[in-house]
């Protein structure tokens, strides 16, 4: 009896540790580039990629907690800049994004200057601009 209930608590540390390792691999690979790779409305089948999305669009996120978006539409280029911050929402990493001041580069459901990404998938980021009519941004690292 004894025997069961150390390997009870042993697969019980060894489960959590396996789950921690995961998380710390996700959060720790958002820094770098991120480039818009799907864009998607609110109409079934209503997806684009490449050069047909109305613009092309990346993040760059830095390690002191500063983060650069650029956007190019009809070959005019937009930067902006700001600060972001992460939380942890349900198993979900999110990344808090706070412009210091209004831009058009801001996809928010809020009117305000932050906007939000998650990662939606381990290799994805998405924005949460679609859970307000917004389109769906779907960005990829590039390195």
């Amino acid at each position: 009896m004894k025997s069961l209930a150390i390997i009870v608590i042993f697969l019980a540390v060894f489960s959590s540790c396996t789950k921690d390792k995961e998380e710390t691999t996700t959060t720790a690979d958002y820094h770098g580039k991120w480039t818009l790779v799907k864009m998607s409305g609110s109409m079934i089948n209503s997806v684009t990629t490449g050069t047909a999305m109305d613009w092309q669009e990346s993040y760059l996120f830095n390690n002191n907690g500063t983060f650069t978006k650029s956007r190019t539409r009809n070959t005019v280029k937009t930067t902006v800049s700001g600060t972001y911050t992460t939380q942890n929402n349900s198993d979900v990493l999110y990344l808090e994004l706070t412009y210091p001041k209004e831009s058009e580069l801001i996809g928010s459901c809020y009117g305000n200057l932050k906007e939000e990404l998650y990662f939606s998938a381990s290799t994805t980021l998405s924005s949460t601009w679609r859970n307000c009519d917004g389109p769906g941004l779907d960005y990829e690292k590039v390195n």
